[in-house]
């Protein structure tokens, strides 16, 4: 019997968190490119690792790795194995995060590279691209973070891992942990437009018809909008109704500021939305966010204008 050489597999397959077949499997593979190096042949011989002695059988037949391959071949063997098993690991790492595309990830900020920030997921890194940052965080080694997962690559090493806290779906999914009527399926995000770290609004719309989309996402005294605002340093998330009229999205969309008529140039996707006078500068907003945001969320070009015909 041979334990200590069954160990030194499972062991191997512990630590870089791979099944326990596919450590020996690799195991298997290696000893057989390492016997064709030795004795040649057109293929690989037939290999078997016997799961409870440890004995290996080599075309059938009982096989003494040192004796019969000698140490620089049994070098080469345990070299092939790691390898097999590097590749398993980066592979399985690949598969488990592609397949967690569009999840929010926890982790820590680990290091930087210029304005790049590299989080620590635990097993692997993460990038966090300046452009994903939100500008009005700062972010210093340790400090606990939520991610939002949009991209995954092979590379030749680890798979590069793409995390974002500027990307819109990022609003929504940090709503769905908050808002349980959206986690069940009573409620739906329809979109999210957002200008990162200053403001975003959220179309909502009702599965259900006895549940609020606005209350629901609200919360009772505004606790579930404000847990997402705090998670995103601030930002204002705003809810918006929807409505098979892209009117009363449109009204919905510029709040707070009041509307007093919304016409469409449905061919053109323009809208041109009549406020009162003393509502201009809440319709468009500071910087003028709040009229790019509802436009991006409508899909309208809007036009803002006072009763009076100026415009905005």
């Amino acid at each position: 019997m041979n334990i200590e050489f069954l160990e030194a597999i499972e062991e191997m397959a512990r630590a870089r968190g791979i099944d326990r077949e596919v450590a020996f499997a690799a195991m298997e593979k290696a000893i057989a490119a390492a016997y064709q190096a030795k004795f040649g042949g057109e293929e690989p011989p037939p290999v078997e690792i016997d799961r409870r002695s440890g004995d290996v059988y080599v075309k059938g037949s009982r096989f003494d790795l040192v004796r019969e391959l000698g140490r620089i071949e049994s070098r080469r063997a345990e070299d092939f194995f790691r390898r097999e098993i590097l590749r398993h690991r980066r592979e399985g790492l690949y598969e488990m995060y592609a397949s967690r595309i569009g999840e929010i990830l926890n982790g820590f900020v680990h290091r930087f590279e210029g304005r790049d920030v590299w989080i620590n997921l635990g097993e692997v890194e993460a990038l966090l691209p300046s452009e994903e940052r939100l500008p009005t965080e700062r972010y210093v080694p340790g400090r606990r973070l939520r991610t939002y997962l949009y991209r995954v690559e092979r590379t030749q090493g680890d798979p590069r891992i793409y995390v974002s806290r500027a990307h819109p779906d990022f609003v929504a999914k940090l709503l769905s942990l908050e808002v349980p009527e959206l986690e069940q399926g009573m409620l739906e995000v329809v979109k999210v437009a957002r200008v990162a770290g200053v403001k975003s609004k959220v179309l909502v719309r009702g599965v259900d018809p006895r549940i609020d989309p606005v209350g629901s996402c609200i919360g009772p005294g505004g606790s579930r909008i404000r847990a997402v605002s705090r998670e995103l340093s601030g930002e204002k998330v705003d809810i918006v109704r929807w409505n098979e009229d892209v009117r009363q999205v449109i009204r919905g969309a510029l709040a707070p500021a009041s509307t007093l008529e919304v016409e469409l140039d449905e061919p053109a996707r323009t809208a041109l939305v009549t406020v009162p006078g003393s509502d201009i500068s809440l319709a468009i907003g500071r910087d003028g966010h709040n009229v790019e945001l509802a436009a991006k969320l409508t899909g309208y070009a809007i036009t803002i204008r006072t009763p009076s015909g100026e415009r905005a």
